[in-house]
């Protein structure tokens, strides 16, 4: 089987209130789907009560729209897929932390953490480290973004994601046969 053979899947699983992370998750995809993976998109749930939200009429709509576009990620979903990418705004709210805090051990899985500041920061942002930290503590592979900032952020995600996509398609065979050697 030559390299490209190898099926990668990629799950995109991002939170967003106003759209910009939105924007960040879409550019991951299409950078996984540049490398020819197989890609889902998934929303992280509110943690917000109701009158946080209504209160504030852009995310109210916004998050209207957000639910009927995407569904919060499923179990099948991380079973499914090779790379998960965890887009965050740079104000890191609860929710990822929440969500990854409430996974089952994702071993032999591969982690492309970003935030919507990362790319204007670098690895300087501190809800990058943070969320590094937690995909890390639910046994995710990191592979963290370039420490450079990029002067067009759509560009470096994409070409972030399709280094992840390519390190995926070259460990899975490895790991494959290393999970299938330790079964009973």
């Amino acid at each position: 089987m030559t390299e490209l053979q190898v099926v990668v899947n990629a799950v995109v699983i991002f939170y967003s209130r106003y759209g910009k992370t939105e924007s960040l998750a879409l550019s991951a995809g299409v950078g996984a789907i540049q490398a020819r993976a197989s890609v889902r998109f998934r929303k992280v749930p509110e943690i917000a009560d109701s009158q946080t939200i209504e209160s504030d009429s852009e995310w109210k709509q916004n998050l209207d729209r957000l639910n009927q576009e995407y569904i919060a990620p499923r179990e099948i979903d991380l079973d499914w897929a090779d790379v998960l990418v965890l887009a965050i705004p740079t104000n890191a709210p609860d929710e990822m932390n929440r969500y990854l805090g409430s996974l089952k051990n994702l071993s032999g899985k591969i982690a492309a953490p970003l935030t919507s500041g990362s790319i204007a920061h670098g690895e300087k942002d501190p809800a990058l480290l943070a969320l590094y930290a937690a995909a890390a503590r639910v046994g995710l592979m990191v592979v963290p973004a370039p420490a450079e900032t990029a002067a067009d952020p759509v560009q470096a995600v994409q070409t972030h994601v399709r280094r992840v996509v390519g390190i995926a398609r070259a460990l899975k065979p490895h790991l494959a046969a290393s999970n299938s050697a330790a079964a009973p």
